[in-house]
């Protein structure tokens, strides 16, 4: 009778443990690196409310700060899931990024959305190229180093021919404030060129588009070309007429993917039921935004420039979505 009594306690104080164990397992907490402006907030906080309806036990929550900035935190650990541009992930990955931190657990979960890069001058300033910013003493935005869209600034400038060394050496004033505060600089008289970067018509820049009045400053095929080899994975795009007050024509612009990347120390397993409810769920995207239709289980390997995660992988390979 003993012995049945002290198994039956060691029994009781096992499924103790162990029920205690699982409720630790399930109490998991995935943070995503959301950015600070435009649709990157939009759709980490859809993320973060999918995985919360949808997986038991998962508490998501988003991350606001610059793209390399939540490359860095993920490779100490401390962002498991974060919006970025596909052609600047391989960068970061291999250490080659503004902050130098290397992200080697970077890996691809899906392919969401494009964005049209779009640079804009004030219709005031009588800029109509970017080859015209080392011309006279012009006020540019330049972000930071730190940001996405600093990359992309360097590049669409070198192949127009210039740099933010030109400018400067030309009077000109580089300005590294705020993405979101861009719109509002340039009503107020401190900005003369912006670079945006969304779908089109883009929010930003509809604050702009009427006062004071704004001019795209469209890439020919040459500087596309340019700015293809120098970001890889980039191709052209177009603004069409009529899009923003006082447009008339088409405007040409670099095309950019928008990538969701998720870190490889993150469980396999949730990784394939995040991968799973979001594209069980894209269609909860569209309309959130211009552009947002267009995420869709069709486009969510295109351009991968970096390893597909275990567990997304065999969700994808499951559900026979494959890349183009």
């Amino acid at each position: 009778m003993k012995t049945a009594m002290k198994l039956t306690a060691a029994a009781a104080a096992l499924a103790t443990a162990l029920g205690g164990s699982a409720a630790l397992a399930q109490d998991t907490f995935v943070r995503i690196g959301s950015g600070v402006a435009g649709t990157y907030p939009i759709v980490g906080a859809k993320i973060a409310d999918l995985i919360n309806a949808n997986i038991e036990g998962v508490h998501a929550t988003t991350v606001a700060g610059g793209t390399e900035a939540n490359f860095a935190l993920m490779a100490q650990g401390e962002v498991d899931l974060l919006l970025t541009y596909s052609f600047l992930t391989p960068i970061v990955q291999r250490g080659e990024g503004s902050l130098g931190v290397p992200t080697p657990q970077a890996r691809h979960l899906m392919t969401l959305y494009g964005a049209l890069f779009q640079p804009a001058a004030t219709a005031s300033s009588g800029i109509t190229s970017l080859a015209q910013l080392d011309d006279g003493e012009y006020r540019v935005w330049g972000a930071n180093r730190t940001s996405i869209f600093y990359p992309m600034i360097v590049a669409a400038l070198e192949a127009a021919g210039t740099s933010f060394e030109a400018i400067e050496a030309a009077g000109g004033v580089i300005e590294e404030i705020g993405y979101g505060d861009e719109a509002g600089a340039m009503q107020d008289g401190r900005l003369d060129v912006g670079f945006f970067s969304g779908p089109a018509p883009y929010s930003l820049l509809m604050q702009v588009e009427n006062e004071p009045g704004i001019v795209l400053l469209g890439l020919s095929d040459e500087e596309i070309a340019a700015y293809s080899e120098i970001l890889p994975g980039v191709s052209a795009g177009t603004v069409p007429a009529g899009t923003y007050a006082g447009q008339e024509a088409d405007v040409t612009v670099p095309y950019v993917s928008n990538e969701l990347v998720v870190s490889a120390d993150l469980d396999e397993e949730l990784v394939y039921k995040i991968t799973q409810v979001l594209v069980e769920h894209h269609e909860e995207f569209h309309g959130l935004f211009a552009g947002a239709d267009e995420i869709t289980p069709a486009i969510m390997l295109k351009n991968a420039a970096v390893e597909v995660h275990p567990g997304a992988a065999r969700y994808y390979d499951e559900a026979g979505i494959a890349a183009e």
